[in-house]
């Protein structure tokens, strides 16, 4: 009887083990898949539309591993010295990469509204980066400050502001998070 007790003892252990050398397995899989995955980010376009700036983006996954994997569309968000100005909506949609491939999200679409005066001052304080900028007068409407500023932003400056904006990008395969962060060229 005894000699049952631990063969059964002895398989549970094994199979325990085994189960946990899987889990292990799979958790290093998904680490080291993370860690060789790669983003290339560009601007499809960008264009001043409707007193908004209308920017959008191809997001290339790139995928050197021989190991396919899907995942939440990851959440996008938009950057200018640690202020956020925009950020992509909360999607349940999968992305797919197939192992040694590259996939793309195409065109996703940010919109910074220009009709807000905290807006406004970070697109001033922008361009005051780049050319002569353009001042804010407290004194007069949003409205009036946001032609000011929309009459500066023809697409030669808007393409020079670009590098100064920042892309974070937050996705998740498993546990695992997946965080990329660059400046847009």
């Amino acid at each position: 009887m005894n000699i049952k007790k631990t063969a059964i003892v002895l398989a549970l252990v094994g199979g325990i083990g085994y189960l946990i050398y899987k889990g292990t397995q799979k958790t290093l899989e998904a680490k080291a898949f993370v860690n060789n995955l790669n983003f290339d980010i560009k601007v499809a376009s960008c264009k001043v539309q409707n007193s908004k700036i209308v920017l959008k983006l191809n997001i290339d996954f790139i995928n050197p591993s021989k190991m396919s994997v899907s995942f939440q569309k990851p959440n996008v968000i938009i950057n200018y010295n640690g202020s956020e100005l925009t950020r992509s909506k909360i999607s349940t949609d999968m992305v797919t990469i197939k192992a040694q491939s590259t996939s793309r999200l195409s065109n996703m679409t940010f919109e910074i509204p220009l009709m807000t005066f905290s807006m406004l001052s970070i697109v001033a304080d922008m361009l005051a980066k780049i050319t002569e900028g353009v001042r804010l007068d407290r004194t007069k409407s949003v409205t009036d400050n946001a032609k000011n500023v929309m009459a500066l932003l023809s697409d030669n400056v808007m393409k020079k502001l670009l590098p100064l904006l920042e892309v974070k990008l937050l996705t998740y395969i498993g546990d695992n998070p997946i965080e990329y962060s660059t400046k847009l060229v």
